[in-house]
């Protein structure tokens, strides 16, 4: 019976070796053939394009220095550079004043309060850019309800000039920005253990030292993620400075952009791109990079990362001091006896300084939303008069009509490549077995980290070698770059939350790699993918800085008429337009609340 089972066996294999050589693909062979098709797109359409700067910065072949030079001997162009850092300095540390108590106060919330109170922070995240810098410009106008309510509430007779002033363009970048720190913050908060605090706390370590031992040190790695993200994407600011702030407030990106589009100075504008683009890299590496830390739920050792060691100085000091060793032994007896849930001091402060900030998230947009309804030929709120008017008006132009159908057009094809791509290396980056996954990361991600006017410049050199300028497949190469970073991110989150077991149960059952993928990764992975591709549609549908590059003068993109209008007038149409735009985010949450979407909600 064993030699004809053997027989059988080996008659078997041989005469369906091709095939199962075919299905049997190794799993680093098949790792590396899945994360290749984007990493070689990147390369194409990303990585060449910032080569080409650099090379014209250098004006290579012959090599020479003279633009940085140039821009070394510029005091204005110094002061840009000084004026940068600050602002983004500010919003930075704003943002973390803001977004590490609302965080706090978000991960202790019961599930069923914390996901309605999340959506006031990922609604304002989903939703366009463009769409919030004009919220704000209506909401600090002269006659807009932030100086009316000063005015009603007797802190000043006269509107205070908020808006095109310095003032107006921190609020409307920290608005923009704060979501990207608090959901970073949240989400390693969220992940800890409670009852290390409690524990501290009943040892007799009092609110402060329980914090500054126990819980500061823990949330570390979302402080360092958060003001990584925020402090990297505030130096390539672009729209809102330039909608909001006065020309003093003028940032590089607004200067790298008047450079080419006004001046057509392509080498000096090349030239500051590279060193907006090394500032922005160089802060990102310096303070260990602000993605990863994401992944690592379970707290980290603070000194591992040169934010943590400037953060913690001080508070080891302060922890330490006298005064608070006293107060909190004081505070220790006075709550001896009480129950635990009585023991955190400034819970409510907490939770009520929680709610402010998320008021400020959401209401902006919920405030142009009321207004498009308006019947008056100038916004007001509230709006005297209720009317459908500026909906008729955006059905009844063409133009705006037209522009939506471009973006649509060229966002669905953009997330659908960038859908396949990434899928590919995400699942390849996660499950294969290859060399530098780190670096492999680093290139995907780099499309959301290097500042948008940088890749434009770079784009713009590209694709009009290639004949692609103000085409719609040069504006769906242009995005389809970043698209693909935000779906490696999403699907990479979902697969690690994937049970390995399913899929060496089917490999145990005979199964290929390949087959695995096909049969039982993509199925379970599918709420994933369908958040992944809301993200690129998104990301894609609202770029603005890259389309005003490419697009030319004759492909007008929805984002490219919205800024146009904005930057002259404050067009009611576009509250319209606004409230329309903002279904978007609200028909995804739902999507995205999927099990298994790697979307926490």
């Amino acid at each position: 019976m064993r030699s004809v089972i053997g027989d059988s066996s080996a008659s078997f294999t041989a005469s369906s070796l091709p095939k199962r050589q075919i299905l049997h693909v190794s799993g680093s062979t098949l790792a590396k053939l899945l994360v290749a098709p984007a990493i070689l797109f990147l390369v194409l359409l990303f990585f060449y394009p910032l080569w080409t700067i650099a090379s014209l910065s250098l004006n290579l072949p012959d090599l020479s220095v003279a633009s940085y030079q140039r821009y070394a001997a510029s005091a204005a162009f110094i002061g840009t550079t000084e004026r940068t850092f600050v602002l983004s300095i500010i919003v930075t540390l704003i943002c973390l004043l803001l977004g590490y108590p609302t965080a706090a106060f978000l991960s202790r919330m019961a599930k069923e309060g914390r996901t309605y109170l999340l959506v006031c922070v990922i609604l304002p995240y989903l939703t366009s850019l463009l769409i919030r810098t004009y919220a704000w410009m209506v909401l600090l106008g002269d006659d807009s309800p932030i100086n009316k309510f000063l005015m009603l509430a007797g802190f000043t007779s006269r509107p205070v000039p908020l808006l095109f002033s310095t003032t107006g363009a921190l609020i409307g970048m920290v608005h923009i920005m704060l979501p990207a720190m608090i959901l970073p913050i949240y989400s390693v908060i969220h992940g800890m253990d409670r009852e290390q605090m409690r524990a501290a706390s009943a040892l007799g370590g009092g609110p402060f030292r329980a914090f500054f031992k126990v819980f500061l040190p823990q949330s570390l790695p979302g402080v360092r993620s958060g003001c990584t993200l925020v402090f990297a994407l505030s130096l390539g600011f672009y729209v809102t400075p330039a909608a909001l702030g006065s020309p003093k407030d003028a940032m590089l990106s607004n200067l790298i952009a008047s450079l080419v589009t006004g001046a057509l100075d392509f080498r000096y504008a090349s030239a500051i791109s590279i060193v907006l683009l090394a500032l922005t890299l160089l802060v990102y590496f310096a303070m260990g990079g602000g993605l990863g830390s994401v992944v690592d739920r379970h707290g980290g050792v603070p000194a591992r990362s040169r934010l943590g060691a400037i953060v913690t100085a001080p508070l080891r000091a302060l922890e330490n001091s006298s005064w608070l060793t006293e107060f909190n032994r004081r505070l220790w007896q006075r709550r001896l006896g009480r129950s635990g849930s009585d023991a955190p001091i400034g819970r409510w402060g907490v939770a009520a300084f929680g709610l402010i900030v998320l008021v400020f998230l959401i209401v902006p947009s919920v405030i142009v939303v009321v207004m498009s309804f308006s019947g008056e030929d100038m916004l007001s709120f509230p709006p005297a008069s209720w009317s459908l008017r500026w909906y008729q008006a955006f059905f009844a132009d063409n133009s705006w009509i037209s522009a939506t159908g471009i973006s649509a057009k060229i966002a669905v094809s953009s997330s659908a490549i960038a859908l396949v791509l990434g899928t590919m290396a995400a699942y390849g980056l996660a499950r294969g077995n290859v060399r530098g996954r780190q670096f492999l990361y680093a290139l995907v991600l780099a499309p959301i980290i290097v500042p948008s006017v940088v890749t434009a410049v770079g784009m713009f050199n590209v694709l009009a070698a290639w004949g692609f300028i103000g085409t719609t497949t040069g504006v769906l190469l242009a995005h389809t770059p970043g698209a693909i970073s935000y779906v490696v991110i999403i699907l990479s989150g979902t697969l690690m939350g994937l049970d390995r077991r399913l899929e060496m149960a089917s490999m145990s059952l005979g199964a290929s790699h390949l087959r695995t993928a096909f049969r039982v990764v993509l199925p379970l992975i599918a709420p994933g993918m369908l958040a992944a591709a809301i993200f690129a549609f998104i990301h894609s549908f609202d770029e603005v800085v890259i389309s005003s590059f490419v697009a030319g003068a004759n492909l007008q993109t929805l984002p490219l008429r919205i800024w146009q209008d904005i930057q002259y007038q404050v067009d009611p149409v576009i509250a319209a337009v606004s409230a329309m735009l903002m279904l978007i985010p609200v028909a995804a949450l739902p999507l995205m609340r999927r099990r298994g979407s790697g979307v926490a909600i």
